[in-house]
């Protein structure tokens, strides 16, 4: 064998054991392997499944590496899930690492019916298996296997939980909502949509809200709140606003609210979702019953309205509904009050509906009861106007709640009406005849006011005058009244008997001249309240006689109006009193007085006694003149006022007996009795205090003045004018005199000086006497006349003639 050959052959052994070696150390030691398993997921795309896996392989040569493709399969438990093949473009670099990442797709049907067999797991194993190629140089494609087991979640729905309700909006304006807040929770699953939101919510005990909303929620991965608003239908808004109207205050509630959850991805199924939550509406949380209750929006008038036919309360008013449900409004009350007091009141149908979330005007007319009315209307008489107080009531009802009412209260103020009322003026003695009987006037005062026509039919009365009088009657024909104020009479009669028992009461100068007059009449006009009214009277009053009405029954007596003379005679223990007199008859009937007998007594003693034989006629309200004598007991007088000197007054019982005739009647015999009281002084009404000589005339002789003490008790203005006096004591004087002037003798005590003139002669006796005749008993007489003028209207210009005789002791002892 040649050297050559030897070489070649040589060479080809050498390169044969570095192909060997080179074989063995590519396929057995330095063969490129999986280092690492970067990441190995299940991952879910939005129409994929995947199995993502990155594979840390290492070349441990110093070539480069190809991979060519890769072969999959995933398996379930007994279920294959996915497989396949794909090509690779990686190349693993000399002698280094590469991350390799390979998407390994699951299939849908198969992966979905493995998890519906798996939804009671929380997760599910995958095995893995991939045969990865790649390329070596001068050698066959070799493969690296990859075996692993991967733990995937099985898909469930997000977590849920119902955190509120809650009141979103309850108005008019924005609307009736609420809103569900939901804490939501998305631990893996892609894009998911809750939609399809069905709720159910109980209120209280019998109130159910319940419904559909029509919205769709997208929910990422992660915690999330979602507010799922619910748009009330306008029942149900209803249903809550009436409740808040009751008086059912239960707020408690039941809320359950379901959902259907979705996903984008294919692979997925949808899940039915449900929460629940019990809890309670705040209060007011729906609002509270004025924001929904009608209101006035507006008063646009309210008066009381009088016309010919009745009287009414009129408004104008415009009421507003906030609710979102109308008002039926069925009734209609009124109250009107003066001065706090209800004066009447009434209540109608009323049939209106306030309309749903808008105004209504109403014009209710309210007839009021006329009676009421017209009664308020007599008391507030004289006044112009009068302030009424109005409440005016609109009535509805409310569901499950008690009767509600929209209250109007004002105050107005109304014209007082003048009506026609009927009270009795008085009653007057028209005619008084002993023969025919008397004709009374029952004065009726008519206040017409504004109503027309008005006339009085059957006046049926009972008038009682004193004891035994008692008259009845009816008028026959209707008495016509003029329209305002007037006075109308209507004539009463009474019999001769009553006359007589009437005049006799006034000669007895009873005071006591009432009269009680019961009567009922109708009241009748054209107009619609009055028509045919029936009115009654009840009235006590005093009798009047015709012109001479006054106040009371001693006017009906006769009466003295003036004595022109006065005579006044005291002859020791006796005196006569002598009047000439002006009697006035103030009766409306002549009467013939045949006597008179009067009486003046004290404790039974007889003071004075008048007989007079009169024979005079008294004319019908005239008068006439007569003489009466009186004769007194003058020593008895004496001592009466020196027993009650002490005393401010002595009482005095008069009697009289009058014997007169009426007219042709027969004698009539009367008596009647009297008590006055006199003043008692202390000491004689005048005394001579003290003489005080003035001078000396050779006409006249000595010129005194005797300073006279008088006592005037009753008297306010006593005037006594020109008196003539004549004075004369036994063996001692005799002086007269006439005084030319007038002494104004004021009320109570005072001196009055009278200028008297004596004889030298009779100065002398006088001056003797006093020293030698001490306690000697004279004769004394004394004459004096005056006109005498008093504030009495009887003792005026009233000539008075004063003739006394009597004992004296001019000069008493002194005591020792």
């Amino acid at each position: 064998m040649n050297k050559k050959a030897k070489w070649t052959l040589l060479a080809i052994a050498l390169l044969a054991l570095l192909a060997g070696l080179a074989y063995y150390i590519v396929t057995k030691k330095y063969y490129p392997k999986v280092k690492d398993v970067a990441y190995l997921h299940l991952d879910l795309t939005s129409d994929t499944a995947q199995v993502q896996a990155g594979l840390e392989v290492q070349n441990r040569i110093p070539l480069a590496i190809s991979i060519d493709s890769i072969r999959y399969s995933l398996k379930g438990e007994n279920m294959l899930l996915g497989w396949g093949q794909m090509t690779s473009s990686y190349t693993l670099p000399p002698v280094g690492e590469e991350v390799l990442d390979f998407k390994m797709l699951l299939k849908h049907e198969a992966y979905r019916q493995h998890l519906q067999t798996q939804k009671g797991k929380d997760s599910i194993k995958i095995a893995v298996k991939a045969e990865i190629y790649f390329d070596l140089p001068f050698i066959s494609a070799q493969s690296i296997t990859l075996n692993r087991n991967i733990t995937v979640p099985v898909p469930k729905a997000p977590a849920m939980k119902l955190q509120d309700v809650q009141v979103r909006q309850f108005s008019v304006d924005s609307g009736y909502s609420l809103l569900f807040k939901v804490d939501a929770t998305n631990q893996n699953l892609p894009k998911l949509r809750i939609s399809d939101f069905q709720y159910h919510l109980r209120i209280g005990d019998s109130l159910v809200i319940e419904g559909q909303v029509d919205s769709t929620f997208r929910l990422q991965k992660g915690d999330d709140v979602l507010e799922v608003p619910l748009q009330l239908k306008t029942s149900d808004a209803v249903a809550l606003v009436q409740k808040v109207l009751s008086d059912d205050k239960k707020w408690n509630y039941h809320a359950r609210l379901k959902a259907v959850v979705q996903s984008d991805h294919r692979l997925l199924d949808k899940f039915d979702m449900a929460v629940e939550k019990t809890g309670v509406f705040p209060v007011g949380g729906f609002g509270n019953q004025k924001n929904y209750m009608p209101v006035l929006r507006q008063v646009k008038k309210v008066e009381v309205v009088s016309g010919e036919e009745q009287t009414q309360l009129q408004a104008d008013v415009v009421v507003h509904n906030p609710s979102p449900f109308p008002f039926y409004i069925d009734s209609v009350s009124y109250f009107i009050r003066h001065q706090g007091k209800l004066i009447a009141s009434g209540k109608k149908d009323f049939e209106v509906v306030l309309p749903k979330n808008g105004n209504q005007r109403l014009n209710p007319r309210l007839v009021i009861d006329e009676k009421a009315y017209q009664q308020l209307m007599s008391r507030v008489q004289g006044q112009q106007t009068a302030t009424l107080e109005l409440e005016l009531n609109l009535l509805y009802n409310l569901p499950n709640a008690a009767r509600q009412k929209i209250i109007l209260n004002r105050q107005v103020q109304v014209p007082v009406q003048k009506q026609a009322s009927i009270k009795v003026a008085g009653l007057t003695v028209q005619e008084l005849s002993p023969e025919e009987g008397a004709k009374l006037l029952l004065r009726l005062q008519v206040q017409g006011g504004d109503v027309p026509n008005l006339n009085i039919k059957n006046l049926d009365y009972t008038l009682q005058l004193s004891e035994g009088i008692e008259i009845t009657g009816k008028t026959q024909e209707p008495i016509k009244l003029s329209s305002g104020d007037s006075e109308v009479e209507v004539p009463l009669h009474l019999s001769a008997e009553d006359v007589n028992q009437l005049v006799q009461r006034a000669l007895k100068g009873s005071t006591d001249w009432s009269y009680d007059l019961q009567a009922t009449a109708n009241l009748t006009s054209s107009h619609d309240f009055i028509q045919n009214t029936k009115i009654e009277l009840d009235f006590q009053g005093e009798l009047e006689l015709g012109k001479t009405s006054g106040t009371g029954g001693k006017k009906w007596v006769p009466h003295i109006t003036k004595i022109d003379t006065l005579q006044l005679v005291i002859q020791y223990d006796t005196a006569w009193v002598k009047l000439h007199l002006q009697v006035k008859n103030p009766l409306p009937v002549s009467f013939k007085i045949d006597s008179l007998l009067l009486t003046l007594s004290h404790d039974n003693g007889t003071i004075a006694v008048a007989r007079e034989e009169v024979g005079k006629v008294l004319p019908a309200e005239g008068q006439q003149a007569a003489w009466v004598t009186l004769g007194v007991n003058y020593s008895l007088w004496q001592e009466y006022l020196k027993e009650h000197q002490e005393e401010d007054s002595l009482s005095i019982q008069e009697t009289v007996t009058l014997v007169y005739s009426l007219e042709s009647l027969a004698q009539q015999r009367t008596s009647f009795q009297n008590a006055f009281k006199v003043p008692t002084p202390g000491q004689p009404v005048t005394a001579l205090q003290k003489v005080k000589l003035k001078g000396f005339s050779f006409t006249k002789g000595i010129l005194v003045d005797g300073q006279v003490e008088v006592k005037n008790l009753n008297v306010k203005q006593l005037e006594v004018k020109n008196p003539t006096y004549s004075a004369c004591v036994e063996n001692l004087l005799d002086v007269c005199g006439t005084i030319n002037r007038t002494y104004q003798v004021a009320q109570g005590e005072s001196i009055v000086n009278v200028p008297m003139n004596f004889g030298i002669g009779e100065m002398f006796r006088a001056i003797v006497a006093k020293f030698t005749s001490k306690g000697k008993s004279r004769t004394v007489y004394i004459k004096a006349n005056a006109t005498v003028n008093t504030s009495n209207p009887i003792l005026q210009n009233t000539w008075v003639k004063l003739e006394m005789w009597r004992k004296e002791v001019l000069f008493p002892k002194k005591k020792k």
